[in-house]
């Protein structure tokens, strides 16, 4: 499959990938959060209150239920079926990431010299696909995706990249915003529309390693129709 990406902003790195689902993706996805499917919790958003990191259950996260996020979400895990695998699948290819290094991985110290799928890293790199449902007047305020890791975490594991996947057409409002972009065209910030099937690549994270503040960003108030998105965040894959 061959992949296309715009540059929307150098600062922050954000890219665009049209067509990143297929209509058949996009509507399995939306039938998963819509409820079609049944087999997907959809409850009310919540906002990650620590740095936390435990990617192999997404229930143990320490979250906090605020009013600079409205929406309903729920999460599915790669080993749902064949197309969210697929999904998965692709995000590695377009970060050129070893999918293997999405999967749940066994400790270094228990691979043997025969083990030549295993890799050598503490944890997946990626986390539960996350679905959300936004209705008219739902929004999510400006944030930032990364988290300060606790100092006594030898790994520092952070949010490396985020891909958001766009799932409906037609709506009024629902953009998301990067206030703090600075382009050649605009310095008060760029904006995305969603568009069924596009994706939406930013980095959180500096090529030195340093946090960008720049990758704030917003999801804008939905004023007519129902915006469906997923998200999957993927950690630094050097010290994950």
């Amino acid at each position: 499959m061959s992949l296309s990406l715009k540059v929307i902003s150098c600062a922050p790195r954000v890219l665009e990938v049209k067509k990143f689902l297929s209509p058949v993706e996009v509507q399995h996805l939306i039938d998963l959060a819509s409820g079609a499917k049944g087999d997907v919790s959809m409850q009310r958003s919540s906002v990650l209150a620590s740095g936390i990191k435990n990617r192999k259950d997404q229930k143990i996260r320490d979250t906090a239920k605020q009013d600079t996020r409205s929406s309903t979400g729920g999460w599915i895990h790669r080993e749902h079926d064949v197309i969210v695998d697929g999904i998965f699948r692709r995000v590695a290819d377009l970060l050129n990431i070893d999918e293997r290094m999405m999967r749940d991985q066994r400790p270094p110290h228990l691979i043997g010299a025969e083990d030549t799928e295993s890799l050598p890293t503490h944890d997946r790199i990626v986390e539960a696909m996350q679905l959300l449902r936004y209705g008219p007047g739902e929004e999510y305020t400006p944030h930032h995706d990364f988290t300060y890791p606790s100092i006594e975490n030898r790994y520092q594991p952070r949010r490396y990249a985020t891909v958001l996947m766009y799932l409906t057409d037609g709506l009024e409002g629902g953009e998301t915003t990067f206030p703090r972009a600075i382009t050649t065209e605009f310095h008060d910030g760029v904006k995305v529309q969603p568009q069924s099937g596009k994706a939406v690549l930013f980095y959180n994270v500096l090529p030195d390693g340093n946090l960008d503040d720049l990758s704030q960003h917003s999801g804008g108030k939905v004023v007519s129709g129902v915006k469906y998105v997923a998200n999957i965040w993927v950690w630094d894959p050097i010290i994950a």
